[in-house]
């Protein structure tokens, strides 16, 4: 039986596309570059960053002071700069526009039967800002628990980060799904730490359960309930 269910939160529930542009913008606006190029530079990092950080070169916990610092030496810029147009960006935008829409309908049904949580990675910004937004824009009501890689020190797909939040909330891994964007970082960490798991693509036209490896793929998280019903049902069986 099904009792939690963890997500991620950027580009599960929060928009990353919009938060990244907002930052892109304001770094543009402090050092007088266009926010395209600033952008680019800024995915440039997180591709050459990614493997190096996934295969342990890059801890956890640093992950964010690493990011800001290669990002400030790409634009020739100090760390401070970097810093601070992140801060600027989060406090500045319309925090409301980054919620996807059918992230309300799908917390307000699930939070009735499920306890309900967030387990999130970083990399430009810490863990703080992600929950100060869905604090802000009133999710946290609909929460149990907030879990973020640079706050605990281990970050998806290392299968301590689930056990972490599964044991804070006496539930055994067996019985929690966990929602999110990344094969690697989302699925492959459930599936390893004995979660069924629960892939978004937006882009798909219609949902496919694959039950024997406990994994549904989603286009919205207004599938999310017949997700958890057909994976409960193949386990029952």
């Amino acid at each position: 039986m099904i009792r939690l269910i963890s997500l991620d939160a950027w580009n599960t529930m929060l928009r990353l596309d919009l938060i990244t542009r907002a930052i892109a913008g304001r770094l543009g606006e402090r050092i007088g570059v266009d926010e395209e190029l600033v952008l680019r530079i800024m995915i440039s990092v997180y591709r050459e960053l990614r493997p190096k950080w996934v295969s342990g070169f890059i801890s956890d916990s640093a992950i964010v002071d690493v990011a800001q610092q290669a990002l400030s030496e790409k634009l020739r810029i100090s760390r401070d700069v970097v810093s601070r147009a992140v801060e600027d960006a989060f406090k500045t935008m319309d925090l409301h526009k980054l919620v996807y829409p059918d992230v309300w309908s799908a917390l307000e049904d699930l939070s009735k039967e499920f306890k309900l949580a967030v387990v999130s990675n970083v990399f430009y910004w810490p863990g703080r800002l992600t929950r100060m937004v869905i604090e802000s824009v009133g999710l946290s009501r609909l929460l149990d628990a907030q879990i973020y890689a640079d706050e605990v020190g281990v970050a998806k797909p290392d299968r301590r980060i689930f056990m972490r939040l599964c044991d804070a909330l006496g539930i055994l891994s067996e019985e929690a799904a966990h929602v999110g964007d990344e094969l690697i970082e989302d699925i492959g960490g459930a599936i390893s730490s004995g979660m069924k798991a629960i892939l978004i693509k937006r882009g798909v036209r219609r949902s496919t359960i694959i039950g024997e490896l406990g994994l549904a793929i989603i286009p919205s998280l207004s599938d999310l309930r017949y997700a958890l019903t057909m994976l409960q049902q193949y386990a029952e069986t």
